[in-house]
């Protein structure tokens, strides 16, 4: 039970003293009076019964976005492990983080809370108003007995998405106070870029000019840098006024593509927010539909004599070189991999490039040789799919049966997180799991966990129940200390001594920065080289770390092979490459003795899906590059020996299109196909392919930036396009960053009678591409947009300060600013689980005052004595004596009925009887009560 107002109950001194003074009676009407003042008294308090339990819930809201102040993060964190000591008897505490988006990083709970974040949020960007959501969520409002509650904001206030404050209204109906404690951010003297204005596209050598909007809090004077693709261009002095300053610049380009601009401002004086003093824009250059060669040394070949003969604008660079990037890409329509390994370009950018194919619509061609395809390491890398071929194992390519022992690194370094929540240790289970897979029946496999000591997690068996191994292996965890690298070696060997197959080969996966005791590995290793083992190295970290000699030199006696990489991720593609080179060669070569003029191929008659290809005869080669159509793919040209494999194959792949040539365009193995007649024919068609057709010319599309939002407007020619009939198109954002984001998929909206308009939010900084969707095939390249900095760091008008934001979300919902978070807990609000009693008792209270006025009015006291009186008169109890004889005669004839007969008995003597007692007279009896009645009237 709780009182909202016990102070009430001091009136009952007053209240008192009037009853006594003049309110009181005697009877029934001064009990019932008595009873009707304890009532309304006790409603006056505000009685509230409590359904939900002991105790008070508080849920933290953590602002992590990028503007809250340095060492902010860490004073968050002791917050909450200070609360989570705090909690009394019953308490709970939940966390909520906020960045761009919320994540409920805790629910509530009485155990302890730990401190660390576990969830990921983008911190370009404070969703207070999503956080606030998620608290009360947390909270359960739908819940009956719901638990007294607040939540408690730790942040700076500077939100920038919806207005939090119509989460607040939804908090105070709920009746839950929205407390918080205020991390200031300084913002005087403030001088930041707000806006860099490019146009969207000109054409090689047009002069244009672009402004920049510059943004300042007081008069400050500095230095103004431009900047072009990190290349200084320009630098001027330059004064700012309070207020915003437009500065002008002028540029002309020569080639094709994105060209990024920077402008710096350099201030004098301290700058609280440096991070806004740079703006960034970019502009395209359009010159036409270009395809990239990427080749291993980034020279002309044959395959660019080709393209050049029909005319088809490209550039040629060394693979591993370029970077590959979105921006990088635009200027082109298509790429050619030719005959290049996956390791020059690492699981990064071969993600970059599936998202140019299947996202933006570009085209892919991978050309075959040795260093290409399943012989590149491309299974299981992210072209792997990409592709219209596939690279897997199959029992028909194998030569020979392998033994093979993976040795494991599982020392403390393998414990470490990466993205996705894995740790260094899960993935390399993974691709210890993918080896297995590749094998089949009659292959032999071992595992060996390795720290300081090695543990043989799967001794050798043969690969008959690859799910039981795969299992053993994704439960080996990390166990700390270092890989003693001997031990490993030795382990492994011992194993394959076992082995029956001819085929003998260790893996060995290590840290680079900690492999430790490699003992007297060079004799070991010279021993299984005559023993026909072989070794290779996977080595996780690059070739400049300390122990990266040790592992190559490992390989190099080993002969096998050593690949490095500082991406974790990378790793199950690496432990397939390694398995597929022992396993099989798939790279088929010519028979000398039955095919001495070479592999015999043919065209299908599908080819001229793609192009002007004519079915017939296709020149022999040397060797080709085994692989398997995929469903849905279609076949231009198959070898014709036992396999059938296709030689060139193409299929559409998201809106974009991927085609494979397994063949070596340029090399040794190219047989006849490079002196055949068609040969420039043949890759011009497919380069025509991969480009596709022109943009539509019935569309006009432009792209603003507004704050933190883009606007894609889309106008229709009305010559051209019958609006009526028009299909409503989608708008695809694809969202910068390192790894590969979800794409945005955005509908138009029909602002006019040829107009529509798309907007998305710009959550990330960095170059966001754009595509309209009209249909599976047809799409538009749209503008670009770019997000200079974190919309954390924008410039601020006063009326959007975050100290406002905070009062104004406490103010409404009752809440307070709280210096010591700690009283959070000591400070419960009136919770929906409290059930108010003042209507049942002001109820109560009003039935017993109407039948106190009844019993006066109708005088029903007087009338229930009257008759308690009349219920005890000699009247009545003559009435009622007639009855209660007759019920003594009606029990003693029933008593003589069932009493059993006697039989008769001898006369016996009489004797003299007493005189027997005379009855008193029955007028004697009612005298005697009406007397006794009299007697208690006088009373």
């Amino acid at each position: 039970m709780h009182f909202l107002f016990p102070e009430f109950f001091l009136l009952a001194v007053p209240i008192g003293f009037v009853y006594w003074r003049w309110g009181r009676a005697a009877g029934p009407t001064g009990i019932l009076r008595v009873v009707i003042l304890l009532l309304l008294l006790t409603a006056l308090a505000g009685p509230e019964l409590n359904l939900g339990g002991q105790g008070i819930d508080v849920v933290v809201i953590a602002d992590r976005s990028r503007s809250m102040p340095e060492g902010a993060d860490a004073n968050i964190r002791e917050l909450v492990e200070n609360l989570s000591e705090a909690k009394g008897v019953g308490d709970r505490l939940g966390v909520v983080t906020v960045g761009s988006t919320a994540a409920i990083e805790h629910v509530l709970t009485e155990a302890d809370v730990p401190t660390g974040y576990t969830q990921e949020v983008l911190r370009d960007g404070s969703d207070l108003n999503a956080g606030i959501d998620a608290a009360l969520e947390m909270i359960d409002p739908q819940a009956e007995r719901r638990r007294p509650a607040r939540i408690l904001i730790f942040s700076d206030g500077e939100a920038n998405g919806p207005p939090p404050v119509a989460a607040a209204r939804r908090a105070r109906e709920l009746g839950i106070p929205i407390d918080y404690r205020q991390f200031p951010v300084l913002r005087d003297g403030d001088v930041a870029v707000e806006t860099l204005a490019l146009p969207e596209t000109v054409a090689p050598r047009e002069p244009f000019q672009f402004s920049a909007w510059v943004f300042a809090d007081r008069d400050s004077r500095g230095t103004v840098e431009l900047y072009r693709d990190d290349q200084m261009i320009s630098s001027r002095p330059q004064d700012f006024p309070a207020g915003t300053t437009r500065l002008l610049f002028r540029d002309l380009l020569d080639g094709g593509g994105l060209y990024r601009y920077d402008v710096k401002l350099i201030t004098q004086g301290t700058d609280p927010l440096p991070q806004n003093n740079v703006g960034t824009g970019v502009v395209r250059v359009d010159a036409g539909r270009r395809v990239l060669v990427l080749n291993g040394d980034g020279g002309a070949d044959n395959l660019t004599r080709a393209l050049q003969s029909g005319k088809i604008d490209f550039d040629v660079r060394p693979a591993a070189q370029h970077p590959l990037t979105l921006d990088s890409l635009d200027q082109y329509r298509a790429v050619v991999l030719e005959n290049v390994p996956a390791s020059d370009f690492g699981r990064l950018k071969m993600q970059r490039l599936v998202r140019f194919v299947e996202e933006l619509g570009g085209g892919l061609l991978v050309t075959g040789g040795q260093r290409s395809f399943g012989m590149g390491g491309y299974f299981n890398s992210p072209l792997d799919e990409t592709l219209p071929v596939s690279m897997e194992l199959r029992d028909e390519q194998r030569n020979t049966r392998v033994a093979i022992a993976v040795a494991l690194d599982r020392s403390g370094s393998m414990a470490a997180p990466v993205k996705g929540g894995k740790t260094k240790m899960d993935l390399a289970n993974i691709g210890t799991a993918e080896c297995v897979r590749l094998l089949s029946s009659g292959d032999s496999f071992a595992v060996i966990a390795v720290d300081s000591a090695p543990h043989v997690v799967q001794p050798l068996t043969d690969v008959d129940n690859t799910d039981a191994i795969t299992d053993r292996i994704r439960r080996i965890e990390s166990s700390g200390g270092g890989i003693f690298v001997y031990e490993a070696l030795v382990a492994a060997g011992n194993e394959l001594m076992k082995a029956e197959q001819a085929t003998k080969h260790i893996i060995l996966f290590s840290d680079a920065q900690d492999s430790e005791e490699p003992g007297d590995y060079q004799n070991l290793l010279a021993k299984y080289a005559s023993a026909g083992i072989t070794v290779s190295v996977i080595g996780l970290g690059s070739p400049r770390d300390v122990d990266a000699k040790l592992l190559e030199d490992i390989a190099k006696r080993g002969n096998g092979n050593v690949m490095f990489t500082t991406d974790p991720q990378e790793l199950p593609r690496l432990f397939s490459e390694d398995t597929m080179a022992v396993a099989r060669s798939s790279f088929v070569e010519k028979n000398p003795e039955t095919q001495p003029d070479g592999i015999p191929g043919a065209i299908l008659s599908d080819a001229r899906l793609m192009g002007e290809i004519s079915a017939g005869g296709f020149p022999n080669v040397d060797g080709y590059n085994l692989c398997y159509l995929r469903p849905d793919a279609t076949a231009a040209v198959i070898s014709q020996d036992e396999y059938f494999a296709p030689w060139s194959a193409f299929w559409y792949r998201g809106i974009g299109r991927a085609a494979a040539i397994t063949l070596e365009v340029d090399g040794e193995y190219a047989g006849g196909f490079t002196n055949w007649d068609s040969y420039e024919d043949f890759l011009i068609t497919h380069a025509r392919w991969l480009l596709g057709g022109d943009d539509p010319e019935e569309f006009f599309l432009t792209v603003d930036r507004e704050g933190q939002e883009a606007v894609v407007r889309l106008e229709l020619d009305p010559e051209r396009v019958d609006a009526r009939a028009f299909e409503t198109p989608t708008l695809n954002a694809v969202v910068p960053g390192v790894e590969r984001e979800q794409t945005l998929e955005i509908p138009f909206t029909w602002q006019g009678a040829h107009t529509l308009e798309a907007r998305f939010a710009l959550t990330k900084t960095g170059t966001y591409h754009s595509i309209v969707k009209f249909g599976p095939r047809k799409f538009i390249r749209g503008p670009v947009v770019t997000l200079p900095y974190s919309p954390e760091h924008a410039p601020r008008p006063l009326q959007q300060s975050g100290d406002r934001v905070l009062r104004e979300v406490a103010a409404t919902t009752g809440g307070t600013a709280r210096i010591d978070a700690l009283e959070v807990f000591r400070d419960p609000p009136r919770a929906a689980g409290m059930y108010p009693l003042a209507i049942w008792l002001v109820s109560m209270g009003i039935g017993l005052l109407l039948l106190e006025i009844a019993g006066r009015r109708l005088s029903l006291w007087s009338k229930l004595a009257a008759a308690e009186k009349t219920a005890k008169s000699p009247a009545s109890l003559r009435s009622w004596l007639p009855k209660l004889q007759t019920r003594r005669r009606k029990a003693e004839q029933s008593g003589r009925a069932a009493a059993p007969r006697e039989s008769p008995a001898a006369p016996q003597p009489s004797s003299p009887q007493p005189p027997a007692e005379t009855a008193p007279a029955k007028e004697d009896v009612f005298l005697q009560a009406k007397n006794r009645a009299k007697r208690r009237l006088k009373d």
